[in-house]
């Protein structure tokens, strides 16, 4: 865990992945999360993945947070929200507008127990529109709507591409994450505490900025960006190749012109460099699929343990298409500590760290996602509440 944000609470009303992967990130910062759960039943995303004794996706949405179990349709459960939100710096939410409203969480309610706090809604597709109050999961508003799955489709496919899990979730909660840090430093510099929207449709449409930026400007200097085959790259240096035990291979020589005569060498087949064919960009260009084709002969020609010989010293970017295991045990993966260990379980664990470091350091150790309510006693001690507070909560079904 980091300090940058030390010192900072946030209370965060909400369950899946999008918006507690933003607390998670903001625990990972510093900043003391609580996570305000259902006191009957908890965060639904709990029972998604069961089986085993670490739940990796609640671990990579909730690690390093504390768990307060309360039922706000009491009355008394609604007065305690209130009392963990006079002290609160920022309140992250995902419930849809009918929740909000009837839980007494929409930004008014909340600004009411807290003038100065910041507040965050995460939503499938916005606040403004025809589907402001309709729900969203990653897979639709993200990965469906957004255009990226139509996109990757092969014609003639079977099915749709199928997004591989929470990737809009993920992107989106690090962008929320960003906007409360920006909210909290323009709160130190004015004190005007901001209002926060982040979407999983808008995540996704970043997600796949390039292409829908070329399409709304094709008239006005965009380039078609309709996906065509591996064949009919334009860039021959920039293509995926098929090595001969059945592994790929991608080349990412942005400006290749450079580099195509160390290429050619490297590959076993320096006579290419000098073929007018392909001598130029222009020409490989032109002469794109006679190209591939002698680069897909070189590459079948070798094994990939062959290739990573062979272009070890090339100055071009490439990378493997790497399998989970290999990408675990990739050096630069190790090295930057970009896998951290989980502690608080009686086996060992490990998650994805968050995608930035401070201080020249990785994240390190994570402490394990609260169990349900775990901490809800703690937090109220905290609060000064007494035993006998607590125990009456308990018995009014205000908490778990």
């Amino acid at each position: 865990m980091y300090d940058v944000l030390a010192g900072v609470r946030v209370v965060e009303v909400s369950a899946w992945l999008f918006a507690p992967s933003c607390g998670a990130i903001l625990a990972d910062w510093g900043a003391d999360v609580l996570k305000v759960e259902p006191a009957q039943s908890g965060d639904p995303y709990r029972g998604y993945f069961p089986g085993g004794p670490v739940a990796p996706t609640i671990e990579l949405a909730n690690h390093g947070k504390r768990s307060l179990a309360v039922d706000l349709r009491t009355e008394a459960g609604r007065e305690l929200l209130s009392t963990v939100l006079r002290d609160a710096d920022v309140f992250v939410t995902s419930l849809l507008p009918a929740s909000r409203k009837r839980l007494r969480i929409d930004l008014d309610d909340v600004r009411a127990d807290n003038p100065g706090i910041i507040y965050a809604r995460a939503t499938g597709q916005g606040t403004r529109g025809p589907d402001a109050e309709v729900g969203g999961f990653d897979l639709a508003s993200a990965w469906a709507r957004s255009g990226i799955a139509e996109y990757l489709t092969l014609p003639g496919a079977a099915q749709p591409v199928h997004q591989p899990g929470g990737t809009g979730d993920v992107v989106g909660g690090l962008g929320l994450a960003g906007a409360v840090a920006a909210a909290l430093y323009k709160r130190e510099r004015t004190g005007v505490p901001s209002e926060i929207d982040s979407s999983l449709l808008h995540a996704g449409i970043w997600m796949f900025a390039v292409v829908l930026s070329m399409e709304a400007n094709r008239d006005v200097g965009g380039v078609d960006m309709t996906r065509g085959s591996r064949s009919a790259m334009p860039n021959p240096l920039v293509n995926s190749y098929r090595t001969k035990d059945d592994r790929w291979i991608w080349m990412v020589v942005l400006q290749p012109d450079p580099h195509w005569k160390s290429f050619c060498e490297h590959i076993g087949r320096p006579e290419l460099a000098d073929d007018e064919r392909f001598a130029t960009f222009q020409a490989r260009t032109a002469h794109r699929g006679e190209c591939i084709g002698e680069l897909d002969a070189a590459f079948a020609s070798a094994t990939l343990e062959e290739w990573r010989e062979r272009l070890a010293g090339f100055g071009g970017v490439w990378a493997v298409c790497q399998t989970l295991p290999e990408v675990f045990a990739d050096p630069q993966v190790v090295a930057n500590g970009y896998l951290s260990p989980i502690e608080g379980h009686a086996v060992e664990a490990r998650g994805v760290a968050s995608p930035v470091q401070f201080d020249s350091r990785p994240l390190g150790p994570v402490r394990a996602a609260p169990a349900h309510g775990q901490h809800t006693e703690e937090i109220l001690l905290e609060l000064g509440h007494s035993w006998a507070d607590i125990t009456a909560l308990k018995e009014r079904g205000a908490i778990l």
